[in-house]
């Protein structure tokens, strides 16, 4: 249990950090783009978590097509404790790189 968590919980965090990153290449600057990042990044990551509890329930067998659909997104929205303060800080961090548009 504790080896399983030991993978986990670095990749849901580095992931929290890199999508916002990777979302800003694609988005102009300024402060509506960067709300609107964190609203992609957001979903983004809930839906990455959401095909991680798949993926992990699908090694136990075939008791994740069993289970309701809406469970794995009650497990993404806890998983967000994980990933959600480093998407934050990843934001939080874009503005000093714009080159175009003073915050």
């Amino acid at each position: 249990m504790i080896g399983a968590l030991l993978w986990q919980v670095p990749l849901a965090m580095a992931a929290g950090w890199a999508v916002p990153r990777l979302a800003a290449r694609v988005l102009p600057e300024g402060v509506g783009w960067l709300i609107l990042n964190g609203a992609v990044s957001t979903v983004v990551l809930a839906g990455l978590a959401v095909v991680a509890f798949v993926w992990l329930y699908g090694e136990a067998g075939d008791v994740v097509w069993s289970q309701d659909p809406w469970h794995f997104v009650r497990l993404s929205a806890s998983a967000a404790i994980l990933w959600g303060p480093m998407m934050v800080l990843s934001l939080a961090g874009l503005p000093k790189r714009w080159k175009e548009v003073v915050w």
